[in-house]
């Protein structure tokens, strides 16, 4: 019977975790991991046989298909992203802006959430922020941060849904090699922080550094 019980579970595991099914919505601190849900987690683990097989089906807390959904909240802070940086360029350009924001989410360096990390910058007493001193300069720039309606709008939300669906189970290469900064390559000057960065990937009009040389 144990046997038996040990072959539904390894079934079930394969099946469940194999299938494109987004996931729950970004922001908790407790998190192992920004975009694994502590269920979701100890799910694995237990699937995985890294805890004891004397199992019962309960207490797999598998979280609901709703529970994995990507937020509205993080869709649309990721589709501004992509659409004020790159709404112009390639798809891989649309990628390349998302997977830094990603890559800011994971990093211990970083807020913990997808609009937290878009929306990071220096701010004045009252809570807005300094013009000109954002990690993302669309963001205090003093113009809109209103997307357009049209096709430039709706592929870079598009782009976003995908790459939170697919960032949890590993679905998609970082083309940006775990790039978290990025500037123009049309810059007269670059940044100081570039000369203190690791070059590691052009694409479209950026050029993306990764780890402190």
């Amino acid at each position: 019977m144990r046997r038996i019980i040990i072959s539904i579970l390894l079934t079930f595991s394969f099946f469940f975790f194999n299938i494109n099914i987004g996931i729950a919505p970004l922001g908790s601190k407790t998190s192992p991991h920004p975009f694994v849900p502590q269920k979701a987690t100890n799910a694995k683990i237990i699937l995985n046989g890294l805890i004891s097989s004397s199992l019962q089906l309960e207490n797999l807390n598998i979280p609901s298909l709703q529970q994995m959904k990507p937020s509205e909240e993080a869709v649309q802070c990721l589709g501004q992203n992509i659409y004020f940086e790159a709404a112009v360029e390639s798809t891989a350009g649309k990628v390349a802006v998302a997977y830094v924001t990603l890559n800011r989410v994971s990093s211990a360096f970083y807020p913990n959430t997808i609009c937290e990390v878009v929306k990071q910058a220096r701010q004045h007493k009252n809570g807005f922020p300094i013009r000109d001193r954002c990690q993302f300069s669309w963001y205090c720039d003093g113009k809109s941060d209103v997307p357009r309606p049209g096709n430039l709008w709706e592929e870079s939300q598009r782009v976003a849904k995908v790459m939170i669906q697919r960032h949890l189970n590993s679905k998609l290469l970082d083309i940006t090699d775990g790039s978290t900064h990025y500037h123009a390559n049309w810059m007269e000057e670059y940044p100081r922080w570039s000369h203190q960065r690791k070059k590691l990937v052009s694409i479209d009009q950026h050029i993306f550094y990764g780890a402190r040389l």
